[in-house]
């Protein structure tokens, strides 16, 4: 019979046997509902990594977000005033031109949501109506520009010899039919809006071309024509009848016979360009004589900063801009509540000014460069180096943003805005004013923001809480409806 085991005999002992541990208590709701019992502990090492960064990223984006939300009302409560402002049932209310054209190296969409994103919002708050020009390319808003101001001159009686043959212009015809109904403008200034430093070079160059060129398209920028049948029929038989005839009987049957199936020469197919070429170049700024019908000042303008880059990596600039658009729409809102305020002041000149080897004034480059490949030259070769007009280096930081299949040589001849100098003239420059935002409506616009200040504009007031008028002796205590209106803009 065999004796149990001990620790003297030298076998191991048995492990004693432990009950497992009862799980914790549950919620008796939880229980009912079918939910398993979690015990709550802390996450391993890589899930905190992993929600500390996600938790980070989406904090940061719900801060931004908020703060740009906040900044955005406080310039739309700013201008929201001028909404409330009542006209004459036959005035037209003011009307801005905005200009955007497309990024260079990518489309135009995102022009246009950085527009409805940033700038609408307070054009909104303020009732603002507005024409848009739009770019696809490089060189449509310096063409959609020219026109408007070669349009306006027609308008205003500049005729030319081509003026005749000319197709009516829609918009002169509903121009003539409101004048007609004695329907006028605000009067008030308009105000142009321009975004990007592309689209402000192309502005630019659309003032000079539109306010210093002529009127039609100069003939030796007309597309050339192609001669025609009648002429090429007469060349092929102005031989004499004698040499045609032998020449007809020296043909052996294989030669007519390979003539006959080599196929005619297709004629030259000739496209006009898109955008048309400039009426004028840079260098005859200085010898083309101005409209007669060129205003003292033009309208005051706003440039808009668009910063848009591209790039696998630029990926962190990228992710960084991102995070930080309250700062933008801060800026962007500042700016276009200048414009709707319609407070403005000259562009700034500084005290060098160079000129042109001739020894007149010239137009003011930033450096100097080549001319035009348009065909158009002048004597007069600029050497100015300096920077003298304010319009030259405004938002000149966006340029090193710009994708580098913009900066390529273009296979057509046609004008590279985006990367040529900015060339000012004189009459131009002098009479440019800019859209800013005087120091008090600063201040306004931060107590706003603060809360300590409230909206200029009146409080919109619901008449249907208001107690319903049903005899005249509620009207004549004066409970009417204006009554409560006035009680509001009170």
């Amino acid at each position: 019979m065999s004796t149990p085991a001990s620790p003297g005999n030298g076998v191991p002992e048995a492990p004693q046997y432990q009950p497992p541990k009862a799980p914790p208590k549950q919620n008796p709701a939880f229980r009912m509902l079918g939910m398993p019992n979690f015990r709550f502990k802390l996450p391993s090492r890589n899930w905190l990594i992993f929600l500390s960064v996600t938790g980070s990223f989406a904090a940061a984006i719900t801060y931004d977000r908020r703060q740009k939300k906040a900044a955005q009302k406080k310039w739309c409560d700013l201008v929201s005033h001028i909404a409330q402002h009542p006209l004459p049932v036959n005035q037209m209310p003011r009307k801005l031109t905005i200009f955007l054209s497309a990024p260079p190296g990518d489309g135009i969409r995102p022009s246009r949501e950085y527009f409805k994103e940033y700038i609408k919002p307070v054009l909104v708050a303020a009732a603002m109506d507005y024409d848009v020009i739009e770019g696809r390319k490089e060189g449509d808003v310096r063409y959609g520009t020219a026109e408007q101001i070669r349009r306006l001159r027609r308008k205003k009686g500049e005729q030319t010899e081509n003026s005749d043959q000319r197709e009516i212009d829609p918009e002169q015809l509903v121009e003539n039919i409101r004048e007609q109904l004695k329907i006028r403008p605000e009067p008030v200034i308009r105000g142009d809006l321009i975004i990007g430093r592309h689209t402000w070079k192309e502005y630019l160059r659309g003032l000079h071309e539109g306010w210093l060129g002529p009127l039609d398209e100069p003939q030796s920028r007309r597309e050339p024509t192609l001669p025609s049948d009648d002429a090429s029929h007469s060349t092929s038989t102005d031989l004499p009848p004698n040499d045609a005839s032998t020449s007809t009987n020296t043909d052996t049957p294989s030669e007519s016979l390979a003539e006959s199936k080599i196929p005619p020469p297709k004629e030259a197919e000739t496209r006009p360009p898109s955008p048309p070429y400039a009426y004028i170049s840079t260098s005859a700024y200085n010898t083309s004589p101005a409209s007669p019908n060129l205003p003292i000042h033009l309208e005051p303008s706003a440039p808009i900063p668009h910063r848009h880059i591209l790039g696998f990596f630029n990926t962190p600039i990228r992710i960084y801009r991102f995070l930080t658009q309250r700062h933008l729409a801060d800026s962007v809102g500042r700016d276009t509540a200048a414009l709707v305020l319609g407070l403005h002041r000259p562009y700034r000149q500084d005290s060098s000014f160079a000129s042109s080897s001739t020894g007149e004034i010239d137009a003011s480059p930033v450096t100097t460069s080549p001319p035009e490949k348009d065909g158009t030259t002048s004597p007069a070769a600029t050497v100015q180096t300096a920077q003298t007009w304010e319009q030259q280096s405004l938002l000149q930081e966006e340029e090193a943003d710009w994708h580098k299949s913009a900066k390529k040589p273009r296979k057509d001849d046609l004008e590279r805005v985006w990367l040529d100098d900015v060339v000012m003239d004189p009459r131009i420059g002098e009479r440019m004013r800019r859209f800013e935002l005087p120091p008090e409506e600063e201040e306004r616009a931060k107590r706003i923001g603060q809360g300590s200040e409230r909206s200029r504009a009146a409080e919109v007031m619901d008449l249907r809480s208001e107690p319903v008028i049903t005899d005249e002796s509620q009207a004549s205590s004066g409970k009417t409806w204006w009554a409560f209106w006035e009680k509001g803009k009170g």
